[in-house]
């Protein structure tokens, strides 16, 4: 696939809905422009910025693995600017530390107080891949949350932390402050690859103890098959959660193992562009 490639396509696909990619690695950028498109969904590629300037139908923005370099100790990351997308309702799976997200001309910072230009209020389901032990990605996590004050669906997937700088700061979720998506907003939150991780649990913590709204939520451990995590030390963390004074009464929540591959299952295009349901829900 060669520069512009993409582009004529969609602009020769006047009712074109669905646009997959996978496997592109000459990190091209992506510029969508489509009065048809409603789901864009990007897997195991190289992408130099993925930049939606004018898809006025698009509901669906999914992104699976993708990098700013074939190279993975390259700091290069990924530009995702989004300009008319009105109905953009599904956004993941952003990654702090890998991805720059930009509304319009803004490009979203660790820590910015959020403004009516910066925040998707169309966005009602996201997803995250997260180091919650990597401090600046943490930061991050706040920061999105912020800027999509209408999420009604988080789904969380962690990233095993192995760096020895931008440490986890123990008191950072007690000093965020209120988060509007995460007090009125979040009825749904799952986080999969959960291994109780310091800043995992205090993330959690927070989460709990300010989400009114929620209803359900999910706490899945990795494959036990791929993990050294026992059930013993997955029941303590839980115990330990379901002891803190949750600001909703009556919410589902339950605890398991997963039963994916190591690393992860890959990604369902078929399931992605299933607009009855949610695909990071599964």
């Amino acid at each position: 696939m060669e520069k512009g490639d993409i582009k004529a396509v969609v602009a020769r696909s006047p009712v074109l809905e669905i646009l997959n990619i996978q496997g592109s690695v000459k990190g091209l950028g992506l510029h969508l422009i489509s009065q048809s498109l409603r789901c864009v969904q990007i897997c195991d590629s190289v992408m130099e910025n993925i930049v939606v300037v004018d898809t006025p139908r698009l509901e669906r923005l999914i992104l699976y693995k993708v990098r700013g370099s074939l190279n993975p100790a390259s700091v290069l990351r990924t530009g995702i600017k989004i300009g008319n997308a009105p109905k953009l309702e599904m956004l993941g799976y952003l990654e702090p530390g890998k991805y720059v997200l930009q509304a319009g001309d803004t490009i979203i910072m660790p820590g910015m107080k959020p403004s009516a230009s910066t925040m998707f209020t169309s966005v009602t389901i996201l997803s995250l891949n997260v180091r919650f032990g990597v401090h600046d990605d943490a930061n991050m996590v706040a920061t999105f949350l912020k800027c999509f004050p209408n999420a009604s669906s988080l789904h969380i997937r962690c990233e095993q932390c192995d760096e020895s700088t931008g440490k986890f700061e123990p008191k950072f979720w007690e000093e965020v402050g209120p988060i509007v998506s995460v007090m009125l907003r979040i009825g749904v939150m799952t986080i999969r690859e959960f291994r109780g991780e310091e800043g995992e649990m205090a993330f959690l913590k927070y989460f709990f103890t300010n989400a009114r709204a929620l209803k359900y939520a999910a706490m899945i451990f990795p494959n036990p098959s791929f993990s050294s995590i026992s059930k013993n030390y997955a029941c303590s963390k839980a115990n330990y959660l379901t002891s803190l004074n949750w600001a909703t009464q009556g919410c589902g929540f339950m605890v398991y193992g997963s039963s994916d591959p190591e690393g992860g299952r890959p990604w369902c295009f078929k399931t992605g562009a299933e607009f009855s349901r949610d695909p990071f829900s599964w």
